[in-house]
């Protein structure tokens, strides 16, 4: 047997004994419901076999090759930016995949599967080049059958070499000017859609080359048919020795019980290579985030079986939205090892260290003397500013000219474009302090204080507790405690947990909101309870929305509402991933890659 014959040989069925009692466990020790984090978790248990797993070392592999098809003008970016980004990785370390990695504590591998082009050599680059790109698939196949054998048994000896260091997890990416093209090809050729159905814009094409691009996927598919039941056939006619790559990544990775997070639409269009080579490697798959550009990717996830948890608008295969779907499979596991691991904690943890040292509880907030005492009426005091326009234009224009496809990484860019308004400065730095701010009408049930606890020290965010009374509604100590936080801490999340709806509750939410505001802090609803009095709040001062964040369910797609402000503590993941972007990528101009020729990053990318 070959390569690709003994690894598939070798993928079973993860047993589902250790998760089912894992289930039975979490349901016994807690009421919260997480919604589809529970899923990821459990599928986790299920790769490793273990009841308690620890973080999972990471490997980032991006997988370059071009694509022939380049030549019927599908992309906005010319095909040279193939080689130009691979470099980038390497020796600029500009792109997205340098600060997905960066963030995930993760390896970069890049390797070159069919470039095409001669270049120096370039330090750490993986040469597996199997041809200088495929052929024009509007014309014959992309690639012999035994190319497409070479790409995938590439792949899977890259995840060996994974699981050979000790890698639990792998985050696959791509980089190939038209490989979206080729990635609808495959998702039709499989599911029997029309190419309407399946072709998105890409690199953000304009309508008249996507219009160009459908009918280019149309002749790809009416001049090789590829056979749905046949892998390697749909790989050979319409596929990228990338895409193979990735196919090959995820078998191999099958094979040594490694997790592999996808990241897209061109990552799942892979995925869907491999299914069909042996279906059983879905069990080893997550879906990180949903595409809503291109249109293939809901229908390539659904044959997997696959749900996404984050909704971001990204359109980058760089492991940029897997990265933050690795952070939230963390939390989980800190969630899932203090439950199991601990004694009941009592509804207030007595630890409490100081918000420097990052984690647990501080219960005895309170309002600094400086502000005075309550108002008469209970109103807000002091102005909402807004944010710096001028640094909001500057951070704008550097995302605009990050080495990669003009507004690609969707609300990572708006939340770094609303950082830089509120701390009035072009690059809000990775360091940016947070803090969550917790509104109860009493003591905190024992196991959401356990999960508060593993959640925040997991996250490094300190807690502050505002226990307000049922008589009492008073925004004035709300607004004031706000306030002082956000001169500290310039992301703040708001959470409340309350035995019923209360208007105490609401009015303390209602202060720490305009106090936040008013002190120039990012501010994280971080349940569904508080999401509502922002939304509220927001209505009637208009002043409020810009320096507001919605989380839940703007971004995070679980399936529950949490509360407590659970879901903004996992939203700082979201914020801290957006802070890398403005800060580990480099712009055109800094790594020599090639700007768009088309569409809205045409005439606004400048090198």
């Amino acid at each position: 047997m070959n390569l690709l014959e003994q690894t598939i040989a070798a993928i079973r069925v993860p047993d589902t004994e250790l998760s089912s009692a894992v289930d039975a466990a979490l349901s016994a020790q807690t009421s919260r419901d997480f919604g589809h984090l529970r899923s990821i978790l459990l599928r986790y248990m299920n790769i490793t076999g273990e009841r308690h797993p620890s973080p999972p070392q990471t490997s980032v592999i991006i997988s370059c090759a071009d694509h022939g098809v380049a030549a019927e003008s599908v992309s906005a970016y010319p095909p040279e930016t193939t080689l130009n980004m691979m470099c980038n990785y390497l020796i600029a370390r500009g792109g997205a995949a340098n600060a997905a990695a960066n963030y995930a504590g993760a390896r970069l591998v890049v390797a070159d599967l069919g470039v095409n082009a001669a270049y120096d050599d370039i330090p750490g680059l993986l040469q597996h080049s199997i041809a200088r790109g495929t052929a024009n698939m509007t014309k014959g196949s992309a690639m012999t059958r035994a190319q497409a054998i070479a790409a995938i048994e590439t792949g899977i000896a890259l995840a060996n070499d994974c699981a050979d260091r000790g890698d639990r997890c792998i985050l696959p990416g791509e980089m190939g000017i038209s490989n979206t093209t080729s990635s609808a090809a495959i998702v039709a050729a499989f599911l029997g859609l029309t190419p309407e159905e399946v072709t998105g814009r890409g690199a953000n094409i304009s309508d008249a080359r996507l219009a160009h691009k459908i009918e280019i996927v149309r002749r790809a598919l009416s001049v090789n048919r590829p056979d749905p039941h046949d892998g390697l056939d749909v790989l050979a006619k319409v596929g990228g020795f990338e895409l193979g790559c990735i196919a090959g990544i995820i078998l191999g990775a099958a094979a040594r019980h490694i997790l592999v997070i996808l990241d897209g639409a061109n990552t799942t269009s892979a995925a869907l290579i491999a299914h069909a080579l042996a279906p059983d490697c879905a069990h080893y798959l997550l879906a990180s985030h949903a595409s809503l550009t291109e249109h293939s990717h809901p229908h390539a996830l659904r044959r997997l079986g696959l749900t996404p948890i984050l909704r971001l608008d990204i359109r980058l295969s760089e492991a940029a939205g897997s990265s933050i779907a690795l952070r939230l499979l963390e939390r989980m596991l800190s969630i899932w090892e203090t439950i199991d691991t601990s004694s009941p904690l009592p509804p207030r943890a007595a630890w409490s260290p100081s918000p420097a040292r990052g984690g647990g509880y501080n219960s005895a907030i309170s309002a600094s003397p400086v502000y005075g005492g309550s108002g008469e009426h209970g109103e807000p005091i002091g102005g909402i500013s807004l944010p710096n326009r001028s640094s909001m234009d500057a951070c704008q224009y550097r995302l605009d000219n990050l080495a990669k496809p003009i507004h690609s990484l969707g609300y990572l860019e708006r939340i770094a474009v609303q950082l830089a308004g509120i701390l009035g400065t072009e690059r809000p730095p990775i360091d940016t302090k947070a803090a969550l701010l917790l509104i109860t009408d009493g003591e905190l049930p024992a196991d959401l204080t356990c999960i508060l606890n593993a959640l925040t020290t997991s996250a490094s965010i300190p807690v502050h507790i505002l226990t307000v009374s049922q008589v009492i509604k008073d925004t004035r100590t709300a607004y004031e405690t706000a306030y002082a936080l956000a001169h500290t801490y310039p992301v703040l999340i708001l959470g409340a947990y309350e035995r019923e709806e209360s208007a105490s509750v609401s009015a303390a939410l209602t202060g720490s909101l305009h106090g936040a505001a008013a002190g120039a802090s990012l501010i994280l609803p971080g349940d569904a309870r508080t999401d509502r009095a922002a939304h509220t709040a927001a209505d009637e001062n208009a002043a409020l929305r810009p320096y507001i964040l919605h989380i839940l369910p703007d971004m995070l797609m679980i399936d529950t509402e949490l509360t407590a402000g659970i879901a903004g503590i996992l939203g700082i993941d979201i914020v801290r991933a957006a802070l890398h972007v403005v800060n580990d990528m480099k712009t055109f101009t800094e790594t020599g890659v090639a700007v768009a020729i088309d569409g809205a990053g045409a005439g606004r990318q400048v090198r």
